[in-house]
């Protein structure tokens, strides 16, 4: 089932879609160990919201789960519907807030990289509305290890030309606002450390999808030339280079 219609959001990433996929996978040890801890078995229905062009979907997707992939960019969601086609998933236009899924269906419903980008309260809501009893909520993030020396000299450039960059609610422990809400058991959280080897241009590429570089650069021109010094910059390490990240992710089950 793909529905077609584009719902409003907030933070478009049309012109980052096709860059998308140069992007580090998560953990496969952090993701086995999160379904294991949920009881997802085979078949086990879960949902995969804010899935972008489906790193998360693919990740559930091969633990033999079935997927209800939900992505309001028509072009994030053409590449994840490519990236799992025949699988046992289906894609749905929606958001966070509204799902448009059916209630009480779902033992999970997972935010990869997308938690950040939705109104947290209203999402947690609709997450509460979507799972069986004592269903489970999850949101996951992969961060660079920003004390990596070339991680802070790309770290560096930015700041020159964006002085007060930050990552906002990407690397926000949520644990506070999911506890606040009243719906869940206390949060727990699981944390893995990986390296992931990546050509000089996937790099580069990578950082274009960045949309919260992109929103918080001035213009096109200061972004393209972020984009450029980071280019330059790695020209001289070898062709492929390891970047290391950590898979973090929060969940908690519904308490009721």
């Amino acid at each position: 089932m793909t529905n077609t219609t584009a719902p409003q959001v907030d933070w478009d990433y049309t012109e980052h879609a096709s860059h998308y996929d140069k992007r580090a996978d998560y953990s496969h040890d952090a993701i086995t160990a999160l379904l294991t801890f949920m009881g997802c078995t085979a078949a086990t229905a879960v949902a995969d919201i804010g899935a972008g062009t489906g790193k998360l979907t693919k990740e559930l997707l091969k633990h033999g789960l079935t997927v209800s992939s939900v992505e309001p960019n028509a072009a994030m969601r053409e590449i994840g519907i490519r990236n799992t086609r025949g699988q046992s998933v289906s894609w749905s236009s929606a958001t966070g807030e509204a799902t448009g899924l059916p209630a009480s269906r779902f033992h999970a419903a997972l935010f990869g990289s997308s938690f950040n980008v939705v109104n947290q309260m209203d999402t947690l809501l609709e997450v509460k509305r979507i799972l069986v009893p004592r269903g489970w909520f999850a949101c996951m993030w992969n961060h660079r290890d920003l004390n990596d020396p070339v991680q802070r000299h790309i770290e560096s450039i930015i700041k020159s030309f964006i002085p007060g960059y930050s990552y906002g609610l990407r690397r926000t422990d949520p644990t506070a606002v999911i506890n606040s809400s009243g719906y869940f058991s206390p949060v727990r959280s699981i944390e893995r450390s990986f390296n992931w080897a990546m050509p000089r241009s996937d790099i580069v590429v990578a950082w274009r999808s960045h949309a919260t570089l992109r929103r918080q650069a001035q213009d096109d021109a200061m972004f393209n030339r972020v984009i450029a010094q980071i280019s330059s910059y790695l020209a001289d390490f070898p062709e492929e280079i390891t970047v290391p990240y950590a898979t973090r992710i929060y969940f908690a089950q519904l308490a009721h």
